[in-house]
């Protein structure tokens, strides 16, 4: 068990608790790092606050995105691995995110059998050059298929589940806090979202409006 789990087994700490531990006299390493990380996630541009969640809201976390798989509402089933990485970290913080916030460059993709049949495709100069071709195929704003990588059966393989949407572990933007490694952000699916965005507000934090964006942080500290 993570050195600090005891202090957040049932608890939550946010921007408030950041302006705590800065005010003590003496606190902890696992504190100390703590804070750090959060006050760091909260200089990104876009972020308006982290709320470090409870470890047993991790099971939540994960049958939520579980469910939302399975019942998939779109053409694709879904396969969120940025997720599951992020759940079997020490420690995970839910940061909030308005419209400033820019997102990373790591693609949600496509795949079959591991292979990239579709990405999104964040710059619009290359978006413009793949639309171009024949052999793709856009989907939405952003979104591009490659239609000679499909295979023949593809419907099939569609329905069975063997071509679905891979959503990636991304990057947080830094890794430079002390005592803290293993950084990985997760986009959680509009269900997990709404979950959360549930679980938050019965316990007393505000989401603001339905604009303000959820993101998962997981991350462990040395120790």
């Amino acid at each position: 068990m993570a050195p600090y789990a005891t202090a957040i087994k049932s608890t939550y700490k946010s921007r408030s608790y950041i302006r705590y531990v800065k005010e003590r006299a003496q606190m902890s390493l696992a504190d100390s790092t703590l804070a750090k990380l959060m006050d760091r996630l909260l200089k990104i541009p876009g972020v308006t606050d982290a709320v470090l969640l409870p470890q047993e809201l991790k099971k939540e976390i994960l049958a939520s995105e579980l469910r939302e798989e399975c019942e998939s509402k779109g053409f694709f089933q879904k396969y969120n691995a940025g997720l599951r990485d992020a759940l079997k970290r020490d420690g995970i913080i839910a940061v909030f995110t308005n419209d400033l916030y820019k997102y990373p460059p790591e693609p949600i993709e496509l795949v079959c059998y591991g292979e990239t049949v579709g990405r999104e495709i964040k710059d619009r100069t290359e978006l413009k050059s793949l639309s171009e071709d024949a052999n793709n195929m856009i989907l939405g704003d952003s979104f591009v298929i490659f239609k000679d990588k499909l295979p023949k059966d593809n419907l099939k393989k569609v329905i069975s589940g063997e071509i679905r949407i891979f959503i990636p572990p991304m990057s947080v933007g830094f890794n430079d806090v002390e005592d803290v490694y293993g950084l990985v952000l997760a986009m959680p699916s509009t269900g997990t979202d709404m979950m959360l965005k549930d679980w938050l507000r019965r316990h007393g934090i505000s989401t603001l409006d339905e604009r303000t964006g959820v993101i998962l942080v997981g991350f462990n500290m040395v120790g």
